[in-house]
């Protein structure tokens, strides 16, 4: 678990704090996060499997206020399912809700740990082949509450 107790982190700030102390044991001179550095990592593409590159905008919006459904916004439906083929089943992709990223326009964003920890290693896998350092997941968090 990220914090103990399971559960604990009910706040964005409260996942912070965690990230933080999990970047101190990696890295004895870490100096904080940046916003900067969050909102360069939210707009940066990755190449994907089929050669197109993505960023964490291109489900999530250019906006982290708004949100969306999946399958009738502007971007492709390889964004969210790049790792999936036609289920076998022969069922086509749900449509389901992808709520504003920023906290500001979602108050639930950041306050289930079980929630944060399982979408960010889903996204940070998706995107970038590996889990996200709490370096990044921190800057991300940082950014996204210096919108209002």
């Amino acid at each position: 678990a990220l914090i103990a107790p399971i559960g604990a982190a009910t706040e964005p700030e409260d996942f912070l704090a965690a990230y933080a102390e999990m970047a101190k044991q990696a890295d004895p001179g870490f100096k904080g996060f940046s916003a900067e550095r969050g909102r360069a990592f939210y707009f940066q593409t990755h190449k994907i499997e089929d050669g197109s590159e993505l960023s964490c905008s291109s489900c999530h919006l250019a906006d982290p206020r708004k949100g969306t459904v999946a399958h009738r916004g502007e971007f492709p439906c390889r964004a969210c399912h790049v790792t999936f083929n036609k289920p076998s089943d022969g069922r086509s992709g749900i449509k389901r809700e992808i709520p504003p990223f920023a906290p500001s326009a979602n108050p639930d964003r950041f306050t289930r740990e079980w929630n944060v920890e399982a979408w960010f290693a889903w996204n940070c896998k998706l995107l970038l082949k590996r889990e996200c350092t709490p370096v990044e997941k921190g800057d991300l968090i940082t950014w996204l509450m210096t919108i209002e």
